[in-house]
């Protein structure tokens, strides 16, 4: 392909190709400009329909502008508009062009101090990924598969994103790519699929890399495998990113913790890493510890838990009295100039716990506090992901309570086997040992724990 030369789409788009944009393996993206109103798109050109790429492309441009589950459309993501018919076997698909010049990648932001994101721009950085993964997990069943640096771009002041290059999205079920090396979950790496559950993985992985610059399992066990196996990274990876992971912050397994390395680079991350806030820690902890194996990568911190804690992130942020600068609170230092910042404030705050009991799927715990939500899709694959539920505080009767916030009627079960009904927009009292039926033995809630502070 050259300069000048004229392709059309499927749909009629005739364009003329303007300069080459990049180039890689199995394809490349050219400017081409419309012939017929002189708007400017992105076409990408395959050599080849390998992996049914074709296939996830022509699902993505029929489903069209994706709406998240408030109703919004997803501007973050660039999907394929139209396909254009190649040679033989291969094909392309135009997309928008976008202006990305007040944008930045992760490594870049790493290499320039100025283009690092404020600590209000990560938040809404990590929480706007989660959104679109929460989009593409519950509102249309999907996966994101292949988390790449490459393609997620952020406003390192406002905290927008915009993901370029999109079609590796699909269907579970249907192979078109595992993804990049060191954000493959490990069932991937040993050869499974990708499914929402590995992209909780890989969100994890991105949100690590942004805040201390490197990845999760990279140290000096991993170093001490390879030299002693004499095999590099890539061809190691099936045992330390995938039979023997180890996470360089376990509590317990210490092989390869990095705090006292003697690589300053490793320290460096070890420095920022201390001065997140344990709600942030504990994110990471989940992913790459507790639930780190197939068995339990159902139980990995879901998109919601993810949006929900770096919205609070942001609520609770503070003015660092020594750099001036807002800051995350409840830290011992400031994560931008590493200033002291006293101890943690305690929290005193009401909290109910809940167990999740719907069939067939894992059984996991939630803990929520007056004024937050639960969505459907936290509980059950069975419930749409729209708001479920909303804890409220009587402080008068000082009791939890929740209010039914879906469209149907509720059983509460009460510890003594009475029964109400709870119907849309009403309020019930909890009690410990309360069991919710949302859909009796589908999808209900056991009230486990309740926690009043003062």
């Amino acid at each position: 392909m050259k300069k000048g030369e004229r392709i059309k789409t499927e749909n009629g788009i005739s364009c003329t190709l303007l300069k080459k944009l990049g180039r890689g393996g199995q394809a490349g993206v050219w400017e081409v400009v419309s012939d017929r109103d002189g708007k400017h798109y992105a076409y990408k050109v395959y050599k080849h329909n390998t992996n049914n790429i074709r296939s996830g492309i022509e699902a993505l441009i029929t489903l069209g502008a994706l709406k998240d589950v408030d109703g919004r459309p997803l501007e973050e993501l660039v999907l394929p508009l139209a396909i254009v018919e190649g040679e033989n076997d291969s094909f392309g698909y135009l997309m928008e062009l976008l202006d990305l010049k007040s944008y930045t990648t992760l490594k870049k932001a790493w290499s320039n101090p100025a283009l690092y994101p404020s600590c209000q721009a990560l938040c809404r950085i990590i929480r706007n990924l989660a959104r679109v993964f929460q989009t593409l997990h519950f509102s249309y069943g999907m996966c994101y598969k292949d988390v790449n640096e490459g393609n997620i771009f952020f406003n390192p002041k406002t905290g927008e994103i915009r993901i370029i290059d999109n079609d590796n999205i699909g269907y579970s079920h249907r192979f078109t790519i595992k993804g990049t090396s060191g954000y493959m979950a490990p069932e991937v790496v040993l050869g499974g699929k990708p499914d929402h559950k590995s992209d909780r993985f890989s969100l994890a992985v991105f949100a690590y890399r942004l805040f201390t610059g490197g990845f999760p399992f990279e140290g000096p066990y991993t170093e001490k495998y390879c030299v002693e196996h004499n095999i590099l990274p890539d061809d190691a990876r099936k045992v330390i990113f995938g039979s023997d992971p180890v996470f360089v912050f376990h509590p317990k397994d210490r092989r390869n913790a990095i705090e006292n390395s003697q690589d300053p680079r490793l320290r460096g991350q070890a420095a920022f890493y201390g001065k997140l806030p344990e709600s942030v820690k504990a994110l990471f902890l989940n992913t790459f510890v507790t639930n780190l194996p197939k068995e339990r990568s159902a139980e990995r911190a879901s998109d919601e838990e993810w949006i929900r804690t770096f919205t609070e992130l942001e609520e609770g942020l503070i003015t660092c009295p020594v750099c001036r600068k807002t800051v995350f609170s409840g830290c011992t230092a400031c994560f931008e100039c590493g200033a002291p910042l006293g101890a943690p404030p305690i929290q005193k705050k009401h909290t109910v716990e809940f167990k999740v009991l719907s069939a067939g799927e894992a059984k996991r715990t939630i803990t929520l506090s007056p004024g937050d939500e639960l969505y459907g899709g936290s509980v059950s694959k069975n419930l749409p992901n729209t708001p479920l539920l909303k804890i409220l505080f009587h402080k008068k009767e000082k009791i939890l309570g929740i209010r039914n916030l879906s469209d149907s009627p509720w059983t509460v079960v009460l510890p003594d086997q009475t029964k109400n009904v709870v119907r849309s927009g009403q309020i019930e009292p909890l009690r410990e040992g309360m069991l919710i039926r949302i859909i009796p033995r589908t999808a209900q809630l056991n009230v486990t724990a309740i926690r009043i502070s003062f």
